[in-house]
Order: structure tokens, then C-alpha cells, then sequence
């Protein structure tokens, strides 16, 4: 038994509705985040995990009273214990970065970047991805394992009675929302082909 992916094809739906709301944001803040960018010379970078700030990267060596690099990541980011990083955080502290757009992936009851599933010694996480407005089709990756359904129905029934929690099997108890079409990954791999070639051509 191994772990495979399910796929998904979402048009609409709440799910829809939130990613295109916080894309709208997510164009809000890219018009402050480059206005901060110029004031320092540097480039701008968040967390794509979390949408919230990373640090800037410089072409050459910022001044070392305002900025302190974080070696691990090859960013720079202000310092907090002098005026001049001071000013630069609150500048920072301005921007009004949302959450990513696969946070809407919470509202049908799946978590990006946390573990649905572990197998092994890895750990399997749903994933979004697609086109925003006006295109709006979105794909999503659902990690999956096959059980004996008689076997899942009577986990429903120990959990409910609380006398038993597995995670795994709390993933599998997981019901595909109304609106979605299961595709294969090749129709994913051939739309999204197609819809990128319609952008260039236009």
C-alpha cells in the first residue's frame, strides 16, 4: 500500500471565492511592498509558506546600522535595536501582506504545508495551485491511501465514540467538496499546458 494523489479541478465554490479575495490583497500589498523596496534599494520577499515578510535582498551589502543578515536564508532584514532598522520595520509593519492564496484550502477542511498523511518516513501535504481571475480554474492535490472502506467505516464509529484517533484515517474520513471534478493528472497537465499558451498568444 502506498501513498498516491488525488487531483482536482475547482471552478467555483467558497474555496474560489477566498483565493480570488485574497488575491485582490495580494495586489494591494505588491503596490506598498515595492514602495518599501525602493525606500531601501533591495528586494522585497515573503515567506511563501506564511505570506509574511522574509527580508530584502541586495545587489550589493546594505549598511550594517540598519540591516543584519540572516545567513541561513541570504537575507537581510532591519534591525530592531537601531533607529535606522526601527524606521524600516515600521515602513515594513505598513504592508498589509495576507495569508497565501492555498490558505483557502482550509475552508474545505484540508491544511497546506502540515501532514495529511505519513507513510514511511515521509510526510504527504495537499497542495493548490492555478490561475487567478479571469481564467479562475484551480487545481488541487490531495495525498491518498486506499483502505478496505469496511475498515474506515468502523474507525468513523471508535472515533466518534472516542476510543480511537488516527491520523491518517482522520485524512481518509475526508469528503470531496460539492463542485469538485476528480480529473486525472495528465487532463491537469494538459490544461494548464493549454491555458498558458492561450496567455502568451494573447
Amino acid at each position: 500500500m502506498s501513498v498516491y494523489k488525488r487531483y482536482f479541478r475547482v471552478t467555483k465554490g467558497p474555496m474560489v471565492e477566498e483565493i480570488d479575495r485574497l488575491q485582490d490583497l495580494m495586489t494591494v500589498a505588491a503596490v506598498h511592498a515595492e514602495q518599501v523596496a525602493q525606500q531601501v534599494g533591495g528586494d522585497f520577499q515573503t515567506w511563501q509558506s506564511s505570506g509574511g515578510f522574509a527580508g530584502f535582498k541586495f545587489k550589493t551589502a546594505p549598511c550594517q546600522k540598519t540591516f543584519r543578515l540572516l545567513k541561513k536564508h541570504g537575507l537581510w532584514v532591519p534591525r530592531k535595536n537601531t533607529p535606522e532598522g526601527k524606521a524600516v520595520w515600521a515602513a515594513i509593519n505598513q504592508v498589509p501582506l495576507p495569508a497565501p492564496a492555498d490558505s483557502a484550502l482550509k475552508l474545505v477542511d484540508l491544511t497546506p504545508n502540515f501532514p495529511a498523511l505519513f507513510h514511511g518516513s515521509k510526510w504527504y501535504a495537499p497542495t493548490l495551485w492555478g490561475f487567478g481571475k479571469p481564467v479562475s480554474v484551480w487545481f488541487v492535490s490531495v495525498p491518498w491511501l486506499d483502505v478496505d472502506p469496511a475498515e474506515l467505516e468502523a474507525y468513523k464509529a471508535e472515533r466518534e465514540a472516542r476510543t480511537r484517533r488516527d491520523g491518517n484515517l482522520d485524512h481518509l474520513c475526508w469528503e470531496v467538496p460539492a463542485g469538485w471534478e476528480e480529473v486525472k493528472h495528465w487532463q491537469v497537465e494538459k490544461e494548464s499546458e493549454e491555458i498558458n499558451a492561450s496567455a502568451k498568444a494573447a
